[in-house]
């Protein structure tokens, strides 16, 4: 039995769209770990609700329908300057991760000393 264009077509679509959910998974969840990791126990499941909150009003909401939409779709700026954002975006995401890691190196070097 041979496969159809189509039906390739639409394995392939499968399979890319199975990898990029295994490969979003990860950050994502690493994002409400480092959040939880900073905060006392009885104040985990509010920081865990503001950072959803704020990752849905400026990243859902506001960046990624408004602000992306309007840079893409402006005929002098386009995706040349939207992929420059992404990069930006990404960037000051690798900062933000490498200082968070220094804190939490920092906070875990303490709890060791302190015998915990």
């Amino acid at each position: 039995m041979m496969l159809g264009s189509e039906n390739v077509v639409k394995w392939i679509v499968y399979i890319s769209l199975s990898i990029t959910g295994f490969a979003l998974y990860g950050p994502i969840a690493l994002i409400g770990i480092q959040t939880l990791s900073f905060v006392p126990k009885n104040a985990a499941g509010t920081a865990a609700g503001f950072v959803a909150l704020f990752g849905y009003l400026f990243g859902d909401a506001v960046l990624s329908k408004i602000v992306i939409g309007q840079v893409a779709g402006n005929a002098s700026l386009g995706w040349g300057v939207t992929f420059w954002m992404f990069i930006v975006a990404a960037v000051l995401s690798i900062l933000i991760c490498a200082i968070t890691w220094r804190r939490e190196y920092d906070m875990m070097q303490e709890r060791m000393a302190q015998g915990r």
